[in-house]
């Protein structure tokens, strides 16, 4: 079913530009939380660069339907770029469907895309905090059915063994398709601590146990931080994301089946990434009112750039790995 929504021409653009004060009506506190923005037919205007100077600091996000392949100075500075109006249905759904955590989504990407890396985390952990307080996440965790307590594991939620040089890290909750649990975060991040510690270590390996890699974070976890402040700060001293990034070049992924929230967020900084055949990625974050909030924003941009991430993002839609292949997503398919 398609929503409806009205696009503006490069004209129509200008001329809002001009008007401050129809501008602010773009948000989501009001009922136009995005700007729809088509050229298809339209001859971009030679004079946008008042247009370059706002769009980046809208409350709100901005897609274009454009032409594909045929970026401009216009098209490159809008949040995402999609083929036709059909295309755009997806996220134009989820931004009506979860504004403010679209509203976020964009002005961190749109942040961390210049940042340095550690610029880049602590501004998405910040911004995560915030959603997790939000009334539209609380009404996520509201509507749920009630998640079934996961069986007790005997075993480590991450593997270690070393095999000469080559550290092996496996996560090793198979029977929860390796969710990403407070567990599995700590065990990982002591094991990246032995490569980061031990010079004889020449790379580590991660992969997954079991019918995938990783599904994301435990849902069954989701909602129990009292105190979003305390949860940023626990993010902030044992994030594993920047650990990979700062050994990415002795760190492999080894990806198979689902990948999905931080399953794809975490590889995305190692310096080496392959999947198996099959295997597919997805950032569903926006539809529980939250975004990506393993390093996601800063990882995957860094892969594939602001827009695609946007897309991945804001869509929510899954990827194959021919797809992840051609963005860059992924280094090769095993």
């Amino acid at each position: 079913m398609e929503t409806t929504f009205k696009a503006l021409s490069a004209q129509q653009l200008d001329s809002l530009c001009r008007d401050p004060f129809n501008l602010v009506n773009h948000s989501p506190v009001t009922d136009q939380p995005l700007i729809l923005l088509d050229l298809l037919d339209t001859e971009v205007l030679s004079r946008t660069h008042q247009m370059l100077e706002i769009l980046p600091s809208l409350p709100c996000p901005v897609i274009a339907i454009a032409p594909s392949g045929s970026p401009t100075t216009l098209t490159n500075s809008v949040d995402v770029v999609v083929s036709s109006h059909k295309a755009a249905q997806p996220l134009i759904r989820n931004i009506l469907d979860h504004p403010l955590a679209a509203m976020t989504l964009v002005q961190l990407l749109r942040h961390n895309e210049h940042s340095s890396l550690d610029d880049g985390l602590l501004a998405e952990s910040l911004a995560y905090a915030t959603l997790q307080a939000s009334a539209d996440f609380r009404n996520f965790l509201a509507s749920r059915p009630p998640l079934p307590i996961p069986d007790s594991n005997p075993e480590p939620a991450v593997l270690l063994e070393r095999q000469d040089d080559i550290l092996h890290l496996t996560l090793n909750r198979p029977q929860q398709r390796n969710a990403y649990s407070t567990s599995m975060r700590d065990a990982l991040f002591e094991g990246l601590a032995l490569q980061a510690a031990d010079s004889s270590i020449s790379r580590t390996i991660i992969r997954g146990a079991g019918a995938c890699f990783c599904t994301g974070g435990a849902l069954e976890e989701f909602g129990l931080a009292g105190d979003v402040a305390t949860a940023h700060a626990i993010r902030c001293s044992r994030h594993v994301g920047s650990l990979i990034a700062k050994l990415s070049s002795k760190i492999e992924c080894h990806l198979h089946k689902a990948c999905i929230g931080s399953g794809i967020e975490l590889p995305a900084f190692a310096g080496h990434v392959v999947a198996k055949p099959g295997t597919f990625f997805h950032l569903p974050e926006i539809t529980m009112g939250l975004i990506p909030g393993a390093g996601g924003t800063v990882s995957i941009v860094r892969r594939i750039g602001r827009q695609r991430t946007t897309y991945l993002a804001l869509s929510a839609k899954r990827i194959n790995t021919g797809t992840a292949l051609e963005w860059g997503l992924i280094d090769a398919i095993v």
